[in-house]
């Protein structure tokens, strides 16, 4: 069995947590209907750059709404798996 990784971080130090890291795992058997499902989906929403929450306007939130919403439909399915990690800021 092969896994396809996707992976981001957000370093910054927050009065809890810091650094952020996270991944999501596809499983090969999965990987094209996955991708192929959000990339269909950005097209119709006409979502050209990269998705980033930080970027969103009151205009693109029912956007993006429906991007995560297929995306948590793949992980209910089991296709997807998310990790996040992060570190505690009062230990560091």
């Amino acid at each position: 069995m092969e896994y396809v990784i996707y992976c981001d971080e957000s370093l910054g130090k927050g009065k809890y947590y810091s650094d952020f890291f996270g991944g999501a795992l596809v499983k090969s058997s999965h990987f094209e209907e996955v991708k192929a499902a959000l990339e269909e989906k950005k097209a119709e929403l006409n979502l050209k750059n990269e998705i980033k929450w930080v970027k969103v306007t009151e205009n693109y939130l029912q956007k993006y709404m429906e991007m995560i919403d297929l995306f948590f439909t793949f992980i209910e399915q089991g296709k997807v798996k998310v990790r996040v990690m992060f570190r505690d800021t009062e230990k560091s």
